[in-house]
């Protein structure tokens, strides 16, 4: 009888376990793996087949896409590690709104990054652990994201715009304030909060945000740029969750 008891507890933690209530050991995938990959030849195919395989994503600033670029990561690469990374910080909108998330599974979030010692991943690189449930903002969101974002100044700025700012000679730590509190116009997204979409679109590309550090934006006002841009996408992921019913007023 003891013996039959113990099988039954197996059986039922295991059909728990392939139900989604235990999530699997996951190995994130090293960024230095990603830089290695992308020197060694491999098509840009690869590289995303093999992060994709790993089911890795990377919270990136915005200064750190240049420095993958001059490190050999092309171009679809740096599109894709940013596109994953706004994948997720969707999701994890979502399931904030639903009060739901992924636990503690540090491995199951956005891995924190750090190129100046080529390290990645909760326990390598200092960032506070993802919790349970984060009250103020979704669960994995990287601390350098200000969300909620800061209230709008009523400047309005387009990527076009803050390039030719910092072209102008405008003082980096000016041009990056103006960042912060500007209402960011043609990057979030495609649509409106009520759109129906299985991928939102992040319209502020890794490439893209490569290609101003080369152009001449700073790096300082490159990592205000992504910080702003996700934060006002969160907002606007969360109000379009709300709108379909998928969640309480703020």
């Amino acid at each position: 009888m003891r013996f039959s008891r113990f099988s039954a507890a197996l059986v039922a933690l295991a059909a728990f376990a392939s139900s989604g209530g235990v999530h699997a050991v996951r190995h994130p995938l090293p960024i230095a793996e990603v830089i290695k990959l992308s020197k060694s030849g491999a098509a840009p195919e690869q590289v995303i087949a093999r992060i994709k395989d790993s089911a890795t994503t990377f919270a990136l600033r915005g200064s750190d896409f240049p420095k993958l670029k001059a490190a050999g990561v092309s171009d679809p690469v740096l599109d894709y590690l940013q596109q994953s990374f706004v994948d997720e910080l969707d999701l994890q909108t979502r399931y904030w709104m639903l009060g739901e998330g992924l636990g503690g599974c540090a491995s199951c979030y956005p891995q924190p990054v750090d190129l100046t010692t080529m390290q990645s991943g909760y326990g390598r690189v200092k960032a506070t652990p993802p919790g349970r449930y984060a009250a103020g903002k979704p669960a994995g969101t990287p601390e350098w994201v200000p969300y909620p974002p800061a209230k709008t100044s009523g400047e309005r700025l387009s990527v076009d715009q803050i390039l030719e700012l910092a072209r102008s000679g405008m003082p980096e730590a000016k041009l990056a304030q103006r960042i912060r509190t500007a209402q960011l116009t043609d990057v979030i997204g495609v649509g409106t909060p009520s759109t129906i979409r299985s991928h939102p679109l992040a319209g502020l590309g890794g490439a893209q945000l490569a290609k101003l550090k080369h152009q001449g934006v700073p790096n300082h006002a490159l990592d205000a740029l992504q910080g702003r841009f996700l934060a006002l996408f969160i907002e606007t992921e969360r109000l379009r969750y709300q709108n379909l019913g998928k969640g309480p007023m703020r």
